[in-house]
Order: structure tokens, then C-alpha cells, then sequence
């Protein structure tokens, strides 16, 4: 799989999976607080990455946020 199509479907994934937290009224206001500010995190993360042309540590930075999530909130 190429690269730009791989980050495309990681961030479908981290999508779904924040569109699902929004939609879920099991999550308290500390948990969305907390989520609030690893995606704050994540997109400065994201931005300085793209800006530096380094996919591999974009992509690095997409997947750790994810499997933050999964492991977290699943």
C-alpha cells in the first residue's frame, strides 16, 4: 500500500473512532477533556511532521494516537 493511501485510511480510522466517542454518552467531561487535548497534541504533532515532509513519523505519530484511543477507550 502507498504511503499517502495508508495515511488517508489511518485517518478514516481515527475519525470513525472520534466521531464514535462524540456520539457516545457513556464518556464523562474529564474523558472528553482528556481526549480534547491528546487530539490538541496530535494535530500540532501532525502539522510540525507534514511540514517537515517526514510521512514515516506522520504516520508514526497518526497510529500512536489511534492505538491511545483503542487502548484507552475500546
Amino acid at each position: 500500500m502507498e504511503t499517502e493511501e495508508y495515511i488517508k485510511n489511518l485517518v478514516k480510522a481515527s475519525h470513525l473512532i472520534h466521531e464514535d466517542i462524540l456520539n457516545n454518552d457513556s464518556f464523562g467531561v474529564e474523558e472528553l477533556e482528556e481526549i480534547q487535548n491528546k487530539m490538541g497534541e496530535l494535530a500540532e504533532n501532525l502539522e510540525f511532521f507534514m511540514d517537515q515532509g517526514d510521512a514515516n513519523r506522520f504516520v508514526y505519530e497518526l497510529k500512536n494516537h489511534i492505538q491511545w484511543m483503542i487502548k484507552n477507550y475500546s
